[in-house]
């Protein structure tokens, strides 16, 4: 499938997503306001880190294995049998300690012990989560971006009107509910194509894969860095702004991450179902040097023109995707989209670290960006109260984060 044709298919599924993110977002903020928000805030970063982490965060692994053994069909359906046995483990695992830990959990994500059902049924849904990230990861690996973009359009169309009617009828627990549903649905159409797929039929689980188990490892601890680190920064920065200035301005900056979250996830989705398999099946170093320039001038040249555009009408998208309430945002977004811009430079150089499984220099580099920021943060917030502190802060990371990526990159390259 050529470069176009793959853009355009995760566009359109990213496209869906973003529409059911902001409907989902634009009916908190009506009924909810940027105190509800903000009080939602910690629950947004939990479905987030287990929609990717559910089943070990193997669906990197499975594109970068599966793009590898398409041509070899014993090896393939050994990898991907692996795989789901791998990916079954760890969700039941994830599911026990949810349940267990249910009532501490929900005391951290919404200051209230007594909601602790609705961890317990995140705890077990996760576990669709685990299965949809096999199927795309198989797809993707093989080529098939139609898998992905199919269930993610039909997931995301079908969740709009159950968010609306658990938000409205249930206020901040219906939003909370609605944040796992948005994530579930998906699978139906994922189960369809798995049924049809060649792939059927040849899963066999086991404990018996040893050695794959071991290579699908290092994918689990470089996601977990990737997933846990960053979110848990913005559990603590969120926590230190509403001790400083209440719900209203962790709010307001809630707000900012998912509109954040929504642009960049275009990039992120077409680099790691696109880019990725492609930089995992080049070995000659110089050809791989051309190929990350290239991708690096394509992503950048996009991100611009997108955040031009978002930047002269931010005054109609925030009041449009948001509410009046969110009108602070307007002088401060500059700061989010020239970090964002490094940021997805910076992804960039980290999907070569993936697909060449460079676990040491993957995990370094996510310690280092969430440290960085915190520290920022913690220390701006000193002279500067308030979410234009941490927005500040977010941005300075990111500039220092890409020179660091970029360095530790072309140090690979150049490497004999």
């Amino acid at each position: 499938m050529s470069m176009t044709s793959s853009l355009v298919l995760t566009s359109l599924a990213h496209g869906s997503k973003i529409l059911a993110g902001f409907a989902l977002i634009k009916i908190m903020a009506m009924y909810l306001g940027p105190e509800g928000v903000g009080k939602l805030g910690h629950m947004m970063s939990v479905v987030s880190i287990l929609t990717i982490l559910s089943g070990g965060g193997v669906i990197n692994g499975l594109v970068k294995y599966t793009s590898e053994y398409k041509l070899r069909s014993v090896v393939l359906f050994r990898f991907i049998s692996a795989s789901a046995s791998y990916a079954l483990a760890f969700s039941v695992l994830v599911m026990v300690l949810g349940v267990v830990f249910s009532g501490a959990i929900a005391k951290l994500v919404f200051n209230n012990s007594e909601m602790y059902g609705i961890i317990i049924f995140l705890a077990v849904m996760q576990m669709l989560f685990a299965f949809v990230n096999v199927v795309f990861g198989v797809s993707n690996g093989l080529g098939d971006t139609k898998v992905f973009a199919v269930s993610q359009i039909f997931g995301s169309v079908l969740s709009i009107p159950l968010l609306w009617a658990a938000i409205y009828y249930y206020a901040v627990p219906g939003a909370a509910l609605s944040l796992v549903f948005a994530s579930c649905l998906c699978a139906i159409p994922a189960f369809y194509y798995f049924k049809k797929s060649r792939i059927w039929g040849h899963v066999r689980l086991s404990t018996r894969y040893r050695n794959n188990f071991l290579r699908l490892s290092s994918y689990t601890i470089m996601l977990v860095f990737s997933t846990i680190s960053f979110p848990l920064v913005e559990i603590l920065i969120r926590q230190m702004l509403i001790r400083q200035v209440g719900f209203h301005d962790a709010g307001i900056w809630q707000a900012s991450i998912r509109l954040s979250a929504a642009y960049l996830g275009f990039f992120t989705v077409f680099l790691g179902f696109y880019f990725m398999p492609r930089v995992s099946q080049q070995a000659d170093k110089r050809v791989l040097s051309t190929l990350v320039l290239r991708y690096l001038i394509f992503v950048q040249a996009a991100f611009l023109l997108g955040a031009l555009t978002l930047y002269l009408g931010r005054g109609f998208f925030i009041s449009l995707l948001f509410s009046e309430d969110f009108s602070t945002l307007n002088n401060l977004i500059v700061y989010q989209l020239v970090g964002d811009f490094f940021k997805i430079s910076s992804y960039v150089f980290g999907f070569v670290a993936v697909a060449k499984a460079a676990t040491k220099l993957y995990i370094a580099s996510e310690i280092i960006q969430g440290g960085v920021f915190l520290g920022l943060a913690s220390l701006m917030s000193f002279t500067a109260h308030g979410v234009e502190s941490v927005m500040q802060a977010y941005m300075l990371t990111y500039m220092l984060y890409f020179f660091v990526s970029a360095g530790s990159v072309i140090f690979y390259l150049r490497r004999k």
